[in-house]
């Protein structure tokens, strides 16, 4: 927080196409003069901007930052920053902030809502009753007929903190779960994600799982982990759901699979590219289930992002660390902590 009595700001150019979340705006501006970086860009305020507060996919690098020469910190306003030079704006002395945790349960929720929904054939469904075919002679009683989600086999390929809820919630449901790890988690935190199973082969998880989660960020080592051999090793009856980056899967090779039935349905809330273009087949699907990128879009959480976000920044400019910066994990007791300061400070926020 700024010291009591300071009337000038520091000045942060903020990337976003449609501003900050709902009322995040209000909050960041009591630490920060906030400037649309586009108008910073063509002022003789580009000079005085000390970070980016950055919401969306709007790619960061060196030479993009170049644009601010007194920039210290680029606080990113979501988990993922795969658009984001990481590395070399660490080298330039440029902290990075992001915001893991805090988004988990609301982006699991989402997930778990669209595996739900695939499964009941929910949007078909809703679809029909605004339709004219909604009569009574009209309506079958073996329309919409879907599958259990109890007893499934739910396969995680990435359990870190969202795929850890989403196999909570499935366990919930009375599902087996199993993931797949570059390493395999602690007999503490497999208890903690709802008694899942290691398994060390993403071939033997894709061949077993009746719903498959794609929740791993998007690397060099991951684009396209998702393709025609791994369509054609998965069950009929699969389900893929995909909460990742549209990156991790081929998209051609979906398209594929699930004309040939291959698979039976996605559900995805990336795409690649994203947005697809109108005409796109996955658009003509029946059983596709296509959301707008909205993991984590609820009041709360994005909220507790804003804030996460703007501390980010806050340490940085006084010296210290983010909160959370890319490729540095706390441990899970500290994350806990974080996570629920911020869940808290959210909910006092609301209630005043």
């Amino acid at each position: 927080p700024m010291a009591s009595g300071s009337t000038k700001l520091p000045v942060m150019a903020v990337i976003s196409s449609g501003g900050l979340p709902e009322g995040g705006e209000e909050l960041a501006s009591k630490h920060f003069e906030l400037l649309d970086y586009k108008k910073a860009m063509k002022s003789e305020k580009s000079k005085e901007v000390v970070g980016i507060i950055n919401f969306g996919h709007f790619h960061i690098d060196e030479k993009f930052v170049q644009n601010f020469p007194a920039c210290k910190v680029v606080s990113n306003i979501g988990t993922g920053v795969d658009h984001i030079e990481v590395e070399a704006l660490k080298k330039k002395g440029i902290k990075v902030g992001h915001t893991p945790g805090v988004l988990s349960t609301t982006t699991a929720e989402l997930a778990f809502a669209m595996m739900i929904s695939s499964a009941r054939h929910l949007a078909q469904a809703d679809l029909f009753c605004r339709s004219k075919d909604d009569t009574p002679s009209k309506r079958s009683p073996h329309a919409f007929m879907g599958q259990d989600l109890c007893g499934k086999n739910v396969g995680i390929v990435g359990l870190g903190a969202i795929g850890c809820e989403v196999a909570r919630m499935c366990k919930a449901f009375r599902m087996s779960i199993a993931y797949h790890n570059r390493r395999r988690l602690s007999e503490k935190e497999e208890k903690y994600a709802g008694d899942a199973q290691y398994c060390s082969s993403l071939h033997d998880l894709l061949r077993d799982s009746d719903f498959i989660f794609l929740i791993v960020p998007l690397t060099s080592s991951t684009k396209g982990l998702i393709s025609t051999e791994q369509f054609k090793i998965m069950k009929p009856t699969a389900s893929l759901i995909n909460i990742a980056r549209g990156g991790v899967v081929n998209t051609n090779a979906l398209v594929t699979a699930l004309k040939d039935k291959q698979i039976k349905a996605a559900c995805l809330d990336v795409t690649d590219p994203e947005p697809l273009p109108l005409e796109h087949p996955l658009k003509t699907m029946d059983n596709v289930l296509l959301a707008p990128h909205i993991g984590s879009a609820t009041t709360e959480c994005r909220l507790r992002m804003t804030w996460m976000a703007v501390d980010n920044a806050l340490n940085a400019l006084e010296g210290k660390e983010p909160v959370r910066t890319p490729g540095v994990t706390p441990n899970p007791s500290e994350i806990s902590k974080i996570n629920e300061s911020y869940a808290k400070k959210v909910m006092d926020y609301l209630k005043s």
